[in-house]
């Protein structure tokens, strides 16, 4: 489970399954919720946000997330 200022979000399994794939640390999804370089509406069910991280080469972190579910979609590191 990850939360951002005002909610809790759960993990969905493929969530799961591409930090594991990716190695993605929790922390770091975490990290991105709570303290975003970037977040971009798409509309009300999809959100997406974006940070740097440090322990990663500085690499850009995108957490994509349903907030009318509470749920982290995917997360990957943006290759823009």
């Amino acid at each position: 489970m990850c939360y951002n200022q005002l909610m809790k979000f759960n993990l969905s399994l493929h969530a799961k399954d591409v930090m594991v794939a990716r190695d993605i640390l929790d922390e770091w999804v975490y990290f991105t919720l709570h303290d975003p370089s970037t977040k971009i509406i798409i509309d009300e069910q999809e959100v997406h946000y974006f940070a740097s991280i440090i322990e990663h080469d500085n690499r850009c972190l995108k957490v994509v997330i349903n907030p009318v579910k509470q749920i982290v979609i995917t997360t990957y590191f943006d290759r823009k």
